[in-house]
């Protein structure tokens, strides 16, 4: 549930959307989540879904800044980035990082897919790329292009079954699904 908390714990983040930053928007509830404040809920531009997406940015450390869909009276979900932003839906699913792993949500904001991954893509065509064991690489720290290496890798489908068996990766190699 959405629950205005400054009068418990003070704001730890603030809220960025396109052309907006509210300061001091979000804290942190009782589970570690982070609360969205009421006024600023009410702010938000929600799509025809009923779905809003917000960065948050830690006031201390923006190293810790976060995409969140937002749908009123939950609590934020988190995502992973694509494109500078949240992760799109495709195929009506997008990634969310739950615990250090990946799994997938729906539009209503419910984890369909467990969060077992170390890496993941997007669906596409019904089925997504995932890996286990794998890592993020990117091409420096400040670098909007990244990529998972290693470990093993395979394809699963909307429902979260294994299509194609996990097989390791290597280095300079591509990985051909059929």
């Amino acid at each position: 549930m959405a629950i205005d908390q400054t009068s418990v714990t003070p704001a730890e983040f603030d809220c960025w959307e396109p052309e907006r930053i509210f300061k001091q928007c979000a804290a942190k509830g009782p589970d570690g989540r982070p609360r969205l404040k009421r006024s600023y809920l009410a702010r938000l531009r929600y799509d025809s879904d009923g779905l809003a997406s917000v960065l948050l940015i830690h006031r201390t450390d923006t190293k810790q800044s976060q995409w969140f869909y937002v749908r009123r009276g939950l609590a934020p979900v988190p995502v992973e980035s694509m494109d500078n932003g949240p992760d799109y839906f495709n195929d009506g699913l997008a990634r969310s990082r739950v615990g250090g792993k990946i799994g997938y949500i729906d539009r209503k904001l419910n984890l369909v897919i467990p969060a077992t991954y170390d890496g993941a893509y997007p669906f596409e065509d019904g089925v997504a790329v995932v890996c286990t064991a794998c890592t993020l690489v990117s091409e420096s720290e400040h670098s909007e292009h990244s990529w998972y290496e290693g470990g093993q890798w395979g394809r699963i489908d909307r429902k979260g079954r294994v299509v194609s068996p996990f097989r390791p990766w290597q280095k300079g190699q591509r990985l051909e699904f059929n």
